[in-house]
């Protein structure tokens, strides 16, 4: 079974282009492949790979998944929603001013207190500037909504962060060369951990769209060409 997204396309400088969404579950073991040629004064580079998203349809970004340092109980949150007390001081948690580190400062709540699955809410960065002990400031409300499902002593709480990456199993920043090339990589089911791993889809994942980055970070001497980008579902490997 295999679904083009893209037949033949020509595409001069940098562009970002989309295909249909596909469904996808953990069982799923497939191939997303497609041919590119450079065909301009420059030879083209490519990010090439999926988007994810969850059931309700919400895109399952890099800051959902990407995260460091131990989780910590919270222990009670100020009814303004603008700070919260944990069980103890964090540590190796970012606090500094620098703004080119404040996307490595959004946070991750988990209401029931299990981190095996998708934060239930993510404080954007910048989530906070600092904290005094185990006292978070936030820069931001939470609203009324998401209060109401924090349970002190059960919520946790850990250390997100971004790095504006979708994933690019099948080409990372590659060059084109001006003969039809195959770019391609297989997925078989979700990565385990947290993170991007090359060949797994982001956890909880239920559907997918084929993406290229473009001609990256190029201007219009980067002329891309591309056909026959399609997923091909396989069987799953049996166990011998």
């Amino acid at each position: 079974m295999s679904m083009e997204t893209i037949s033949i396309l020509s595409i001069k400088g940098y562009k970002h282009i989309n295909s249909n969404r596909y469904p996808v579950n953990e069982e799923t073991v497939m191939e997303l492949k497609g041919e590119f040629r450079s065909s301009g004064k420059i030879k083209s580079r490519i990010y090439f790979g999926l988007r994810c998203f969850k059931e309700n349809g919400d895109e399952i970004l890099d800051y959902h998944i990407n995260r460091v340092n131990e989780p910590l109980l919270l222990t009670s949150i100020n009814t303004d929603g603008k700070s919260f007390t944990l069980d103890k001081k964090p540590e190796k948690w970012h606090v500094t001013n620098d703004s080119k580190l404040y996307y490595l400062k959004s946070l991750g709540l988990y209401f029931d207190g299990n981190i095996n699955h998708l934060p239930d809410y993510i404080i954007k960065a910048p989530a906070y500037d600092n904290y005094q002990n185990n006292t978070i400031n936030l820069n931001q409300e939470i609203p009324k909504d998401i209060l109401d499902k924090i349970i002190p002593f059960e919520t946790k709480v850990m250390n997100h962060y971004g790095s504006n990456n979708y994933d690019y199993s099948a080409a990372r920043g590659d060059e084109v060369p001006e003969i039809w090339k195959e770019f391609k990589a297989e997925y078989n089911g979700y990565s385990s951990g947290y993170g991007d791993i090359k060949g797994k889809l982001r956890p909880e994942t239920k559907s997918v769209i084929p993406f290229v980055l473009c001609n990256y970070a190029q201007n219009e001497d980067a002329v891309l060409e591309i056909k026959n980008i399609e997923i091909v579902i396989k069987d799953k490997p049996k166990l011998s």
